[in-house]
This record gives C-alpha cells, structure tokens and sequence, in this order.
C-alpha cells in the first residue's frame, strides 16, 4: 500500500467520524430532554401538544440514527445542505440588520451618503457571495441560482429610492419565499428520500441473511468506525463539562481537590446510555494503549510492531459496563454517581494492573529462564513489577480511607491483595533462576523450590478467597441479604474457591504420580555416562547425572519430570514408561536366545529395526525440543 493511498484512507476515516459525531451529541441531548416538560409547558390543547411533541422528539432520534448510519458519500450530500441551510440563514439575518439600519438613519439619497453606500456596497457583495456558495455546494448551475440572490432585493430597493418604510415589507417577503422554497425541495426529494432508505434497508437485509445479524452487526461496527466516533464524542463531552465546572465552581475545585473534581466531570459524563457506552469504549481503548505501552516498555520496538493483540483492553471496558448496569450508575444523583464512579474506577484500575501483570510475568521469567544478558532489560522488568505490587496496596489503602468495610468492597480489596502476592511470587521465582544462572553446576532442587513457591502463592489465594466467602456467608445470614450479593457469593465461591481447590489437587496428584515413576527408574552411574557421552534430549544441556528409561534413554531428572507431568511415555520412542527396571533386563536377556535361533533372520530384523529408529529418533528430537521449549 503506497504512502498516497494510506493518507488518503486515514483522511477518510477522519471524515467520517469528524462527520457522524455530531449524531451523537444529538442522541445525548435526546436523552437528557424530557419531552413531558415541553408538554406540560403548553396551556392549550395538551392533547395536540402532546401528539406534536412526540413526533418532533423521536423525528430527532431518528434523523440521529439515519446519520450515524448513513454512507459517507450521502452524508457529505446532507452536510452540504445543512451548511447551505445555515447560509441562508446567515444571509435572512444580514438582510434584516440592513434593514433595521436604514430604517434608524434619516432618509437620503443613497448616492449621496458616502456611509449608507459603503454599507450598501458590503451587504450587496456579502449577500452575492453567499448565494454562490450556496450554489456551489448543492450544485445548482442553471437559472436557478439566481433565486437565491433573494435577500438582495432590500438593497436593490434602496438603490431604486422605494421609501425605507418598505424595507420591512420587502424583507418580510423575501423570507416567506425563501421558506416556500425549501418547502417545495423538501416536497420534491421526500420520494428520493425514501427510495434511499428503502434501499439501504433492502441491502441491509439481504446482507443479513447472507452473512447473519450479529456479523451484520460487527461488520456495520468496524466500517463506520463506531468505537472511535464513540472515543471521540466522549473526550469532547468531557473536555467541555471540565471546562463548564473550572467556570462556575473554582472554589470547590480549590476546596475539594483535583481527584473529586475529575470523579464529578467523569459522573456527569456519564448519565445517558450513549454517554456510559462511550465511557467504556474510552476506558478499552485507555486500557490497550497502557497494555500496549508496557509492552514496548518491557520488549522494545520490535516486540510491539509484531503484536497484532486488537481485542487487548476490552476487559476493562465490558467490566466497567457490567458494573455501571448492575450497579444503576445511570439512575443516581450526580453527586452519588461521583461517589460510586470511585469505585467503579478502582474495580477497573485492578482489572488492568492484573492485566498488565499476566502479559509482564512470561517475559519477566522468559528473561531469568534465558539468562539475558541485557541489563537495562531486567531493570526494566524489575521496576515495572515493583510498581505492580506496590500500587495495588496504595490502591486498597486510598478506598479504605473513603468507605466502610462490606461484601462488596472486600471482593475488590481482595483482588488487589491477590494481585500483589503474584507479582511478589513472580519475583521470588524471577530471582531463583537468576542465582541458577551465576551457579556453576546445576541446581537439581530448583523445580522443587519453583513449584513450592508456586504452591505457596495458590495457597494464599485460596485462603483470601475462602475468607472472602466466609465473610459473604456471614453477611447474607446475619446482615441484609439480597439476590446480587448471593449471586456474587455464589460465582466467587464456585470460580475462586473450588476451581482453585480441584486445579491445586490435580497439580498436587500429577506431581507426586510424576516423582513416583521418576524414582522407580535407575540413576545412570559415571561409567554409564562416560560411555553415553551426549547431551540431554530435552534440554541439551551436558549430563553430570541422568535418570535411564526402560527403552535405554538418558534424560535429567528435572527434565524427564517435567515431562512426566504432561505424558507417561518417552520422549525419544514414545514407549511407555510404567515397566519396572527388571522387566525391561528380563526382555533384554531373552534377546539372545532368539538371535540363537536364526541369526540371520534377527540380523535383518535388527538392521530394520536400526533403520525405523533413525527415523523415528530424528523426528523425536523436534518433538523433543518442541516440549522442551514448553517445559521451560
């Protein structure tokens, strides 16, 4: 794609969300209206009121939508008549301040007063030029264009010398043509109108039932580029209600501080479905940028042109409005929806800091593992994970501050907690592998020692979260009970306690069947080693000690186990491994006796069974370095 065609794609993304966020305003301001005000107001008729009330408010809605939805080379055709629309408008306005001018000056000749015809001279050319960008933009290139040289005719009429009593008159009848005008093209193109959207509608559902609804749906998503528009539409509104209130209430921003006066813009932003939609659009997209920063913090430049993650972020923004729904932000005060985007904002702050730490831990160990010898890399890394498990803390002790102890504010405090007992286990295991790459020799203990800080950590998580239900249960027993909170009980105590509990017993049992079958395999003596003379299948790392197979294989101990959690054959041949020792020398002395028989015959089975090994082994040596590139 050359650099051309790419500008002109982002210059067209650009329109076309510059060109439809303006529907979103009008859907905001639509929903901050209520029409039964409007109808209430009207002391005549209600019942007409009411029925003209209800047409023109949702014929607001619905020009609203038909904008956002609308193909681009359509929406510029609509723009261009609502700039036009606001042209005659500005020209209707710059004819009756003519108007009311002459009117207040004692009547003259208009040669004869320099000043009434300087103002002639640039109300006649500020008219002319209206009238012809009017034509230009809706394209009118016949006599018609010179209809709306309209508002010129009370400056024609001046300088023909008609008595300035008239003007009024002459302006009053300029109006009413201009309105009859635009009457009669509304009358003209209402068909055109509804062809345009029978026909959009046609495709629409053609589409949908070629490709479904929900596709429909993403694919009309990602086209008019919504979440952007959305993104947009929001910072806007922000900015200005930010500006509104640092206008009308300075001292309270001096008073209250920087934080609560954000929380009451953000609050404010926020009390229609479409301004708490855009909201968490722009909560995702802070979300990804800050998870795609710490990537490249952590990786480098070259890490982040080759992630293609786009979905990164959204966790944050559908848990904001699962929040705000079940929670009834929409429904509250402005000062209660301060209040309670608080913790909305801390719940969503903990989601992304434990996001931020389950793309950090890989890379964080992958450095340790690899024994990288940049050190401005684990700098990096270690900093990052400080601040991971540092800020959290800060976290629960700034919401302490603020709010009284219950079920809610516990399952929120427990996850920063949680957050930061992984982070510090990370580094514990972090720092096991890099004492293991200053040692000389092997650290045979090392899978022990990782998987036992493992385990502590899992344990840690499972007793906060059994205190986290225990204290639920004693709340719904002795406290005010209520569906929400025993739904929450329910889904934490099934997700957080026994998925963790049947995960941490499976792990315990796989390991202890994996140490069980490692113990009952012979350790290879320094004659056999020497005679061996290779490396570690799995590792290929040089053998000071080894566990020997069945079938005759030298691995680690370490190796082989960890091989051992996952399958229960070899890793060269794929033979299983639960023969004991003497089984595999029993069938290894009864070889002899059958080469006894036909030697011939066995010569040639073994040359074939040589030849399949070969094979065999060399495909086992990817397979073998693909599981160790795992184990790791």
């Amino acid at each position: 794609m050359g650099p051309f065609k790419l500008k002109r794609e982002y210059l067209l993304a650009s329109v076309c969300v510059i060109l439809r966020v303006p529907s979103l305003f009008i859907m905001e301001v639509w929903f901050r209206t209520d029409p039964q005000r409007a109808i209430d107001a009207r002391s005549v008729d209600p019942g007409h009121a009411e029925f003209i009330t209800t047409m023109v408010y949702y014929s607001i809605l619905a020009f609203a939508v038909a904008v956002l939805l609308m193909p681009l080379r359509k929406l510029v055709s609509l723009y261009m008549y609502i700039v036009s629309l606001v042209l005659l408008l500005m020209a209707h306005h710059l004819a009756q301040i003519f108007v009311e001018m002459e009117v207040d000056e004692p009547e003259t000749y208009i040669f004869s007063d320099s000043a009434a015809l300087k103002r002639l001279g640039l109300h006649l050319t500020a008219q002319c030029v209206m009238a012809a960008l009017i034509a230009y933009l809706i394209d009118i290139t016949s006599w018609k264009r010179f209809v709306l040289l309209v508002y010129t005719l009370p400056m024609i009429a001046r300088i023909a010398g008609i008595p300035l009593a008239a003007l009024e008159h002459i302006h009053h009848f300029c109006s009413l043509f201009t309105v009859i005008l635009i009457m009669l093209f509304l009358f003209n193109n209402i068909g055109f109108v509804l062809d345009i959207v029978k026909e959009n509608l046609i495709r629409w559902k053609a589409l949908a039932d070629t490709i479904g609804w929900i596709s429909l749906l993403f694919t009309a998503w990602h086209t008019i580029l919504l979440p952007i528009q959305f993104l947009v539409f929001w910072i806007v509104l922000f900015c200005t209600q930010l500006y509104v209130y640092m206008i009308k209430t300075p001292i309270s921003l001096s008073q209250e501080g920087w934080l609560l006066f954000i929380l009451a813009c953000v609050g404010e932003c926020c009390a229609t479905p479409i301004s708490l939609i855009a909201l968490c659009i722009t909560i995702a997209y802070a979300s990804y940028y800050i998870l795609t920063l710490t990537k490249l913090y952590l990786q480098g430049w070259t890490a982040f042109t080759a992630d293609h993650d786009v979905m990164r972020g959204w966790t944050e923004g559908f848990t904001m409005m699962l929040i705000a729904v079940q929670t009834g932000l929409l429904d509250l005060k402005p000062l209660q929806r301060a209040f309670l985007m608080c913790v909305l904002l801390f719940i969503v702050a903990s989601s992304l800091i434990q996001s931020m730490y389950e793309m950090a831990d890989p890379i964080l160990l992958a450095l340790s593992a690899s024994h990288n010898k940049n050190v401005f890399k684990h700098v990096r890394a270690i900093l990052l994970f400080t601040f991971l498990w540092l800020f959290p803390l800060y976290m629960t002790y700034s919401i302490c501050q603020y709010f009284d102890l219950d079920f809610w504010l516990l399952v929120i405090m427990s996850s920063c907690l949680l957050t930061s007992v992984q982070v510090v286990g990370s580094l514990v295991i972090y720092s096991l592998f890099m004492y293991d790459g200053l040692r000389t020799e092997p650290w045979d203990s090392l899978d022990d020692i990782v998987y036992y800080t493992r385990s502590f950590v899992r344990i840690l998580e499972f007793i906060v979260a059994v205190f986290v239900v225990c204290y639920g249960m004693k709340e719904s027993i002795f406290g005010e009970w209520s569906w929400i909170n025993s739904s929450i009980l329910i889904i934490h105590c099934y997700f957080n306690v026994w998925q963790r509990l049947q995960s941490g017993w499976k792990t315990f049992l796989l390991r202890r069947e994996a140490v069980k079958k490692l113990e009952s395999l012979p350790s290879a003596s320094p004659q056999q080693l020497e005679e061996y003379n290779d490396v570690c299948p799995i590792c290929y790392q040089a053998l000071s000690s080894a566990k020997i197979t069945p079938c005759g294989h030298f691995f680690h101990a370490t190796c082989l186990k960890k091989w051992l959690y996952v399958k229960d054959t070899c890793p060269m041949c794929h033979k299983k491994l639960h023969e004991t020792v003497e089984e595999s020398q029993n069938s290894y002395e009864e070889r002899p006796a059958q080469n006894d028989v036909n030697p011939t015959e066995n010569e040639e089975e073994n040359s074939e069974a040589e030849s399949e090994l070969s094979i065999q082994s060399e495909e086992d040596l990817e397979l073998s370095d693909d599981s160790s590139g795992d184990s790791v």
